[in-house]
């Protein structure tokens, strides 16, 4: 089972990305608006375009508006091999340092 961990916790990630990829799961507009420093905009309704593109050598983390995509993601992806990491909970609910609007 794929970890999960709280959105207040990210920051630990975000700070560390030699080893991690973060990406976000919204769409465009949402993530022009807003998003963490140093995420990736993959949006998830684009997902069978980029899923078969991810790094196998990082760990992929994974944040939305809620929870409710990256979980689905991590899921389907841990399947293959992937190292993912679900961030629970969702950007909204985000209120570290690391917000880049």
């Amino acid at each position: 089972m794929f970890q999960t961990i709280p959105i207040w916790e990210i920051d630990d990630y975000i700070e560390d990305q030699n080893q991690t990829m973060l990406i976000d799961l919204r769409n465009r507009q949402s993530y022009r608006q807003s998003h963490l420093k140093g995420a990736v905009n993959l949006p998830y309704e684009e997902r069978n375009r980029w899923i078969n593109t991810l790094p196998q050598d990082k760990v992929l983390l994974f944040y939305c508006s809620r929870g409710g995509q990256s979980m689905m993601v991590c899921r389907y992806l841990e399947q293959y091999g992937y190292h993912v990491i679900n961030v629970a909970n969702g950007i909204v609910y985000y209120k570290g340092k690391y917000m880049v609007q």
